[in-house]
């Protein structure tokens, strides 16, 4: 549990620096995600390449809300086996004063074929929370 504690937390400062390699770093060489859209869940597979151009997309969309500051709130983890680990968390975004933009869940499903952690699979709420959130940033 230790060692996930400490990927999230890697993971974490990188979005915080909006450092995309460095959050790619977290992710296999194909990951699956699952996103609810509030209309409809989509479901998505990349292989690496694909998913850093994801990666900077997602900065971009945080910079037009603000974004400055991300903490896990909550984390629960479940060990499937020495090598596969089903994580939840419950993240709070924040603005560059520490405000709150929002709060979501996801699901992480994580392997570990070397020394370290890499993240193979994501499902989340995030996008109808970003958009109610990008909705009111727009708000004169």
């Amino acid at each position: 549990m230790a060692d996930v504690r400490a990927f999230f937390t890697t993971y974490c400062s990188a979005f915080i620096r909006q450092d995309g390699p460095a959050i790619a770093k977290h992710f296999a060489n194909t990951i699956q995600v699952a996103s609810d859209t509030g209309d409809d869940v989509t479901v998505h597979v990349a292989t690496a390449p694909e998913w850093r151009k994801t990666i900077d997309h997602l900065l971009e969309m945080y910079r037009a809300i603000g974004f400055g500051w991300a903490e896990a709130t909550a984390l629960t983890c479940e060990v499937i086996s020495p090598r596969l680990v089903h994580a939840h968390l419950r993240w709070l975004l924040q603005d560059k004063d520490r405000q709150p933009l929002y709060e979501f869940d996801a699901l992480y499903i994580m392997a570990r074929h070397t020394d370290t952690f890499r993240i193979i699979g994501i499902a989340h709420n995030e996008i109808q929370r970003y958009r109610r959130c990008l909705a009111k940033a727009r708000r004169p």
